[in-house]
């Protein structure tokens, strides 16, 4: 899975644990609740913690983390939540809550069941 917070431990099952857990939620709250995830947008954190085909099938929504594609850990002031990557963007990846729904969609993600999560 991804790292998340530094420290957090990550085992190689993780990927495949986070999909068995969303179908155990499903399983018991039934159909009539409402069952959500809040996503990350990285491409990489994508592929390293979600079976992204699988877990939709569980899932009503998933909200994708539409901010904080930029901040202090980079040398160059950015734009931290643009909805599309500027031209001239002066860091890469150009991440955008463009690109990051794409990506999801990319992997097989519904786009009626995506949702992009906006700073406020």
């Amino acid at each position: 899975g991804s790292e998340g917070n530094p420290g957090n431990v990550i085992r190689p099952e993780d990927k495949q644990n986070f999909t068995l857990m969303v179908a155990e939620f499903r399983k018991q709250l039934g159909k009539k609740a409402t069952l959500t995830a809040f996503l990350p947008a990285a491409p990489a954190k994508i592929d390293a913690g979600f079976e992204v085909d699988k877990i939709f099938k569980y899932l009503d929504f998933g909200t994708v983390q539409g901010y904080d594609f930029h901040g202090t850990w980079e040398p160059t002031t950015n734009q931290q939540s643009a909805l599309f990557v500027p031209p001239g963007a002066p860091t890469t990846p150009g991440f955008s809550g463009a690109t990051s729904l794409k990506a999801w969609t990319d992997r097989g993600a519904p786009k009626k069941a995506l949702v992009l999560g906006i700073p406020y």
